[in-house]
């Protein structure tokens, strides 16, 4: 077992303890994240824990993706959309839990890279929730050339566009507009940000092709700022001259759920769904 935790939550923390001895009691053998043998205890692992928010869980999920590890997350933050448990939850249910009994879930993830020509100057980086692209410091906007498969999907002019995963979808996306894309869709989620267009609108595109988008100028004067955030976590400040490449992960997330929790149970909990 795998332990991951927020070391900037203080409850976080002080959870770490209690978490780690009730697992330990039951004859668990349990190695810390930050410790030098996770990464060879993440390949031979039944499953890891993360003790967060969902932040903590975005994180997690590209440690473990490599070594197709399913992740169960304690929440400890706020909303905890990706947490299977609360920390009181967890201790009521180690034993479902320990027993195999949660389900897992698979959810694909975007692989980014930012190239210039051939060349990969940023990535790849692995995405559960989505790849931003928007306007830097300045305020103005901006022109994104999107193409899919190599055919052309749209230029668009605006903030900016957010690229996210089904998960992703009740993130960024949603609050710029975006649907709420079931975790099995097989899609990418196209939702602009402020766009200076009537007819841009947020759009699903089927994984089968790469995307790709690019900084363009609107006339020989311009000098576009932007940057490209993967998750929120990690950045790139995206230079004229640059593309950025969207594909789906050969490799799939996996989450631990409790078994008679549906996605639409979760859109009910967490975001009150068809409450008025």
């Amino acid at each position: 077992m795998v332990l991951f935790h927020n070391a900037n939550k203080g409850h976080a923390v002080k959870a770490l303890k209690t978490v780690r001895g009730l697992l330990e009691s039951r004859g668990v053998k349990v190695t810390l994240a930050e410790s030098k043998s996770a990464e060879a205890a993440l390949e031979t692992c039944d499953f890891a824990i993360a003790l967060g928010g969902d932040g903590t869980m975005l994180h997690c999920s590209r440690r473990v993706l490599p070594h197709s590890v399913p992740l169960l997350g304690v929440n400890m933050g706020g909303l905890g959309f990706m947490s299977a448990v609360d920390f009181p939850g967890f201790k009521k249910q180690i034993e479902r839990i320990l027993a195999g009994e949660f389900r897992a879930e698979p959810r694909w993830m975007l692989s980014v890279e930012v190239r210039r020509g051939t060349r990969v100057v940023f990535g790849p980086h692995q995405a559960l929730n989505d790849c931003v692209i928007r306007a830097a410091e300045q305020a103005r906007a901006v022109t994104l050339d999107v193409d899919c498969g190599g055919h052309s999907v749209s230029s668009y002019f605006g903030d900016g566009i957010v690229f996210a995963t089904p998960t992703g979808s009740t993130a960024y996306a949603l609050a710029v507009g975006g649907p709420v894309v079931m975790p099995d869709v097989n899609a990418f989620l196209l939702a602009p940000i402020s766009p200076h267009q009537l007819t841009a609108r947020p759009l699903l595109v089927s994984t089968e092709q790469p995307l790709t988008a690019e900084l363009r100028r609107r006339n020989p004067y311009d000098r576009p700022q932007a940057f490209v955030s993967v998750d929120g976590q990690i950045d790139h400040s995206l230079k004229l001259g640059e593309a950025v490449y969207l594909r789906r992960s050969e490799k799939p997330f996996t989450l631990l759920v409790p078994p008679e929790r549906t996605h639409f149970d979760l859109l009910h909990e967490k975001l009150k769904w068809g409450v008025r």
